[in-house]
């Protein structure tokens, strides 16, 4: 049996591949997108807040922008696809890691010891 049919009989090795190309999937895509929503945000001022109070401790926070909300919604948008990154670059590392055990598992594979026997006397 060849070292690549073995590799690819081997659990291990396929789930880190799989890994890595979903990692590398989500990397690059959350880059393009982080790098979008950045510029997004840096593009839109940021807008006051303002409150309206209402009796003794009441407050209704009222935001009367349209730029509020598209910054929102952008930085809500960043947040999101900064996690897709760091999840990119973990799925990368796990699959690498699990890829390599899964080599060297194939190259160097443990030989068995014999058991000593227990004679009882």
């Amino acid at each position: 049996m060849t070292t690549v049919s073995s590799l690819l009989q081997s659990a291990l090795f396929i789930i880190g591949i799989v890994l890595i190309i979903l990692g590398i999937g989500n990397t690059v895509v959350a880059q393009v997108k982080v790098r979008q929503y950045q510029a997004d945000l840096a593009q839109t001022p940021p807008a006051m807040e303002t409150e309206q109070t209402f009796g003794k401790n009441a407050r209704l926070h009222h935001f009367a922008s349209e730029a509020w909300s598209r910054r929102a919604v952008a930085r809500a948008k960043l947040d999101f696809y900064q996690v897709l990154l760091r999840s990119g670059w973990l799925m990368l590392s796990t699959g690498t890691l699990c890829a390599v055990i899964a080599i060297r598992r194939t190259r160097y594979p443990r030989t068995r010891l014999a058991r000593p026997s227990i004679d009882s006397h």
